[in-house]
């Protein structure tokens, strides 16, 4: 858990001294805005690393997604997780645990888990710098940093790479302080899927004999 939520909590901040880099970089980000919002969901899979290279650390864990506007169905098997957010209620399901939570989803804590936020993450909080425009596997990208101004956060910058032809992010990767980094990349996106409220719902009828936990 603490490790989804590493993943999904984004704060930052001003880089001084690189207005022309940040205009750059804004322009961008606000084509990201705009590309996203115009779709009607997005379905995704990716792949979530932790590594921790003075530790000999590397971990993969493969997930999936499935979003439409501020619902969500996030589909992490190879952790026994899956949570779901209807807009109004989160259900947080542990496989093996047997339970699942239910709580707000405007709940601060459900806020920072909210994996949609990987394709906004720069929207609030931060400001940004464009680094470069390269190709990494065929794709062409741009490379623009996120830094944060609270040194009680735990990493020191964000990288995000952004596919120039489909103006969507692809990889953030997110740098540790004290050594850990997680890298989220997403591997097969598809937009305007067929959806339905009920994909956003945690449903007893398919999970017997699951314990509630409910914290509204």
């Amino acid at each position: 858990m603490k490790r989804l939520i590493i993943l999904m909590t984004v704060v930052f901040c001003w880089t001084a001294g690189l207005a022309r880099q940040d205009e750059k970089a804004k322009g961008i980000l606000e084509k990201v805005t705009s590309t996203t919002r115009g779709y009607s969901t997005i379905s995704a899979s990716f792949n979530y690393v932790l590594e921790n290279k003075a530790e000999g650390i590397h971990e993969e864990n493969k997930g999936k997604i499935l979003m439409k506007g501020d619902q969500f169905h996030l589909d992490l098997s190879q952790l026994g997780m899956e949570i779901f957010n209807n807009g109004k209620t989160v259900w947080t399901y542990m496989k093996d645990a047997g339970e699942v939570t239910v709580a707000d989803a405007d709940d601060e804590m459900n806020e920072m888990m909210d994996p949609s936020k990987l394709f906004t993450i720069y929207e609030e909080g931060f400001d940004y710098q464009f680094i470069e425009e390269k190709t990494m596997n065929g794709v062409s990208v741009y490379i623009i940093d996120l830094i944060p101004d609270n040194e009680e956060i735990e990493y020191s910058k964000i990288r995000i790479q952004i596919d120039k032809n489909r103006m969507l992010i692809r990889q953030a990767e997110m740098i540790g302080r004290e050594g850990n980094n997680y890298i989220v990349l997403v591997e097969d996106l598809k937009t305007n899927v067929p959806a339905t409220a009920a994909d956003f719902e945690f449903d007893p009828k398919k999970h017997q004999n699951v314990e509630v936990i409910d914290l509204r």
